[in-house]
């Protein structure tokens, strides 16, 4: 196999969970920028916001918990639409200002909505640049 034809298959298939990636991993950031390093209760907290802002959007696209997961192939897109800019930095922006917002003193609750917040925020955008690049193309 060509190393190019091998990073661009991995490229393709790891961006959008890249894309997430970042996008938890700078949700906590920004939590710990507000809070400092959490404990166990506030990092399982933020894990069970991000499980059940998952578990949501999985309910939606599946119609259920109990449906099969069967999914259409995508349909090929440019490459600049695996960088996901808009989804992890708008994300993180409303992950931000929903920071601002929360009262300190309810860290618990803002650690459980900001893991919900990224998960669902950025599959949202993700949807929406998917839209976009069609559109465009």
């Amino acid at each position: 196999m060509e190393y190019r034809t091998r990073l661009a298959a991995n490229l393709a298939s790891e961006s959008e969970a890249y894309g997430y990636t970042l996008t938890v991993w700078g949700s906590g950031a920004l939590l710990i920028h507000s809070y400092s390093v959490p404990g166990v209760a506030r990092i399982l907290t933020f894990v069970g916001g991000a499980l059940a802002g998952f578990g949501l959007l999985a309910a939606l696209a599946f119609e259920g918990f109990s449906a099969e997961m069967r999914v259409e192939e995508s349909p090929s897109s440019l490459v600049v639409s695996a960088i996901h800019i808009f989804s992890t930095g708008g994300a993180l922006a409303v992950v931000s200002l929903t920071l601002e917002a929360m009262p300190e003193q309810w860290s618990l609750v803002t650690f459980f909505v900001v893991g919900a917040l990224a998960t669902v925020t950025y599959n949202v955008l993700l949807l929406l640049e998917a839209f976009a690049m069609r559109t465009v193309t």
